[in-house]
């Protein structure tokens, strides 16, 4: 067998394991889609009924429309935050070991320890946080019960949790960096916020790019939390799809109607995936040329004053 032909065969099993573990439930779940099979494994063909009926199905709109707000909201912050986080560690020179493994302490622990955690300490009778503005304002927040803030807290448990994800990846893009740009940026007398802005932003596009596009994927997938904490109350106002699908599919029977949520979130996080890097490779084609014109505007005007002068 020759070298080249060996590499496939070699490659070929875990390939096809994995495929395998991917595609089977997926085709799976899109024939249930189609059905309107129940637990019991019974049912029948009826097309595309199921996706009509979502169309029309405010709890399931609802959810919907809460699993966008957790990613359009919550991706962007926790960006920002894991930004700040790894510019902030990149610069200590002693200590930055520990200091990254204290930022990354959240991302360690478990999602159901996480919802148990912030379930606690947002209760409104015997929670901490409650019974320190208790004490401090005298007025008890419902964290929980509230609609708005409940939603909010779902939003600062989810960020509290992911924001070390974007820290480990932008911090290992700034620690691949090379120091040659910076230092010629400081001996030309630049400020921090410059060398941040026209340097370290720039060069962790990669990097952005990933840390965005693979913490979306999964904050379409949001159940562990919503689940522990407000089980996608009060009413439906934190509910997320994936928790919708699995009342409907797994705790009310309707498994052939489920699917179909499940359906309608892939295709979601598939036109994420696929439209994303799209556009952010139109936005720096962008401010590429708009850079590129004002350089050669500044050209211009140099050399016109030069044969003025």
């Amino acid at each position: 067998m020759k070298v080249s032909s060996a590499k496939y065969f070699l490659v070929a099993p875990p390939l096809l394991f994995f495929l395998a573990l991917s595609l089977i439930p997926l085709l799976l779940t899109l024939g249930l889609s189609l059905t309107d099979a129940d637990l019991s494994g019974a049912g029948n063909w009826i097309g595309l009924s199921n996706y009509k009926a979502l169309w029309s199905d405010r709890i399931f709109l609802r959810s919907y429309l809460n699993t966008l707000e957790y990613a359009v909201i919550g991706v962007p912050v926790q960006y920002v935050l894991g930004l700040v986080l790894a510019v902030f560690v990149a610069q200590f020179q002693h200590g930055r070991r520990l200091l990254r493994l204290i930022v990354l302490i959240p991302l360690m622990v478990a999602p159901l320890v996480v919802g148990f955690i912030w379930k606690t300490m947002l209760d409104s009778r015997l929670g901490p946080v409650d019974d320190l503005l208790r004490h401090l304002t005298g007025i008890a927040v419902p964290w929980l019960t509230d609609e708005t803030l409940a939603f909010v807290s779902i939003l600062v448990v989810d960020t509290w949790q992911w924001t070390p994800f974007m820290f480990l990846i932008l911090f290992a893009g700034i620690a691949s960096m090379p120091r040659e740009p910076f230092e010629a940026a400081y001996v030309d007398g630049a400020s921090r916020w410059r060398v941040f802005w026209d340097i370290t932003f720039p060069m962790l596009g990669p990097a952005s790019l990933a840390a965005v596009l693979l913490r979306g994927i999964e904050a379409f997938k949001i159940f562990d939390i919503v689940y522990y904490i407000t089980g996608g109350g009060p009413g439906s106002v934190t509910t997320s799809t994936t928790l919708t699908a699995y009342f409907t599919g797994l705790r009310s029977g309707h498994v052939g109607y489920g699917a179909a949520m499940t359906v309608i979130l892939l295709l979601t996080v598939i036109a994420f995936g696929s439209l994303f890097p799209f556009a952010v490779k139109l936005i720096t084609r962008q401010r590429g040329k708009t850079f590129a014109r004002a350089v050669n505007r500044n050209i211009a005007a140099t050399n016109f004053g030069g044969v003025r002068a």
